[in-house]
């Protein structure tokens, strides 16, 4: 269980508490919309610098979630996207960002990616209607999550936290329409389906046996703990020098396969609508997720906390058209409950009761087409 909390600021906020994972909905997909393939200019590429912090936060909604401290959440990174048409009715997708976040004395580093393709089926429609299918794979990977502070689970007190080598990958196929209804006005859906996969390999941590005895434990993949002392301590009046033990996390509360591990299946229906007036153009988005997860939300209950099944997103994209090539934009995106529907494996038994907090960033960046 990766066992860490975060609070990310911005145009959201959200407080994590991370035993590791959660899951559903590529980044972006609030802006989905068919994409033109134009093979005579194949290329478009979108580069943004993404961030959470005070500034950026001018509603105070950090504070009004429950953060604390000057750097409670902070968030900076950025991503890349590229889009080329290889033939008139297929586009290729390709996305990274980068993700670092802040919290205390706690700095952690996420990378997520996207593969996608766009097919545009041969069909009889009105003069300014689309449809278009999208096939994507897409994921998060961090060599170690990390909490510094103390956390209790079940009664027992873990500190120290790093959880080692988290993934998840989700294969996703979204249906695409669109309709323009005239020069300035255009408006978008969709709809998809998701399988979602998130491991996690191992845990480390120091807990606490008694009061006084300290403990670096590492928990594996098969659930099995051991744990080495850190330093002699005296324990129901034995001083101990030297200990180690091995034994079940089941014993301590932990579950790797069911509280971490996790099999999923998500459903996501939203749309947006484009205006745009001379150089100016505007998409404003919105996506409804529902989340289906094997063994993991039963957990929950064993922790006292409530799953969370849902989640509702906005997204806002304000852009400029410098030239034929080139545009400058500001987006933003707010999700009703945190990272939920970004970066799946932030969600478990234990970090339900944190994931209910909004969450949001901004990105500024840039953009270029018709290459």
């Amino acid at each position: 269980m990766s066992i860490q909390r975060f609070c990310l600021n911005a145009v959201g906020t959200a407080c994590l508490l991370t035993f590791t994972q959660a899951v559903i909905a590529a980044p972006n997909d609030v802006f989905l919309q068919p994409l033109p393939a134009n093979t005579a200019s194949p290329l478009s590429i979108e580069a943004s610098f993404d961030i959470v912090n005070d500034t950026v936060d001018i509603f105070n909604i950090r504070e009004s979630e429950g953060a604390v401290g000057d750097n409670a959440g902070d968030y900076n990174g950025g991503h890349l996207l590229v889009n080329y048409a290889f033939h008139p009715q297929w586009i290729a997708e390709a996305g990274y960002w980068n993700r670092n976040i802040e919290y205390g004395q706690d700095k952690n580093r996420i990378d997520s990616w996207l593969a996608a393709v766009q097919y545009t089926p041969l069909l009889t429609l009105k003069p300014g209607d689309e449809v278009a299918i999208r096939l994507s794979l897409w994921g998060n990977q961090a060599d170690e999550l990390s909490k510094t502070s103390t956390t209790i689970v079940n009664n027992q007190r873990f500190s120290k936290l790093n959880v080692n080598d988290l993934n998840d990958i989700q294969a996703q196929v979204d249906l695409l329409f669109a309709r323009r209804l005239d020069r300035q006005n255009k408006l978008n859906g969709f709809v998809s389906l998701g399988y979602s996969k998130v491991d996690v390999d191992s845990l480390n941590a120091n807990l606490n046996i008694g009061g006084n005895c300290n403990f670096n434990i590492q928990v594996n993949s098969n659930n099995q703990l051991n744990g080495q002392l850190v330093a002699p301590c005296t324990n129901n009046g034995t001083t101990l020098e030297e200990a180690s033990f091995t034994d079940q996390a089941s014993n301590y509360g932990l579950d790797m396969d069911k509280d971490l591990s996790y099999d999923a299946g998500f459903f996501s229906i939203g749309g947006s609508w484009n205006w745009s007036y001379k150089k100016f153009n505007s998409l404003l988005g919105y996506q409804f997720q529902y989340l289906m997860r094997q063994d993991i939300d039963d957990r929950v209950s064993t922790y006292g906390n409530s799953a969370i099944k849902s989640n509702h997103t906005l997204g806002l994209d304000l852009s400029y058209k410098l030239n034929n090539y080139t545009s400058l934009f500001v987006a933003s995106q707010l999700f009703k409950n945190n990272f939920v529907g970004t970066i799946p494996f932030l969600y478990n038994s234990v970090t339900a009761s944190r994931l209910d907090r909004k969450y949001g960033y901004a990105s500024f960046g840039v953009r270029f087409a018709n290459f």
